[in-house]
């Protein structure tokens, strides 16, 4: 009995030496070596370049695949990041904290629900600069309660009672029958 305990004992470590010894040559084959980044990858991965080899497998495929998709990038669209990221840089901790934990739960919103908000947000980038900063005032002039309460209530969409009534705001708003006391359907412009 000692003997098949000492055996089993052996075996498992072998299996064990085994699995590590197969882990590090495979991890070793997906590294990706400073010398085969492209130029303009190690352009933008400079500030890591003294410490790239003791970095993360998966953190080296996240980062190149990051430089190789800042490298399409067009120099408007940069000048937007670059913008971001030293905004972000300015946060303090508790901030960058609330913005991921927002991020993350915008993420677990079921899809159908994340293109509802972009497309809300979409229509208020749109907006004049003048109407967004109207917006923006009314909003702050509301109590934090009120406001509190009003996300609340809008958070998992129209209350039932009130779906009625704002499917009947919608289809009047997006019909292109004219409107009450409107002789001219709402997309024709005006003539004076």
């Amino acid at each position: 009995m000692k003997k098949m305990k000492k055996i089993s004992l052996l075996l498992m470590t072998a299996f064990a030496l085994f699995l590590a010894t197969a882990l590090e040559i495979s991890a070793q084959e997906n590294t990706v070596p400073w010398s085969q980044l492209s130029e303009t990858e190690k352009g933008v991965l400079q500030p890591y370049a003294g410490r790239w080899d003791k970095l993360p497998i998966a953190q080296q495929h996240r980062l190149k695949k990051g430089a190789r998709r800042w490298a399409n990038l067009p120099s408007d669209q940069r000048r937007v990041v670059k913008k971001r990221f030293r905004n972000w840089k300015k946060l303090n901790p508790e901030q960058r904290d609330r913005i991921r934990s927002k991020f993350q739960k915008f993420q677990r919103l079921p899809k159908n629900k994340r293109d509802q908000i972009r497309r809300a947000r979409q229509r208020f980038r749109d907006l004049p600069k003048d109407t967004k900063k109207r917006l923006r005032n009314k909003w702050q002039e509301v109590a934090p309660q009120k406001r509190s309460a009003w996300r609340n209530k809008r958070r998992d969409g129209v209350a039932p009672q009130r779906r009625k009534q704002f499917d009947r705001f919608n289809k009047k708003r997006h019909s292109t029958r004219p409107r009450p006391g409107h002789n001219r359907p709402r997309h024709r412009p005006r003539r004076d």
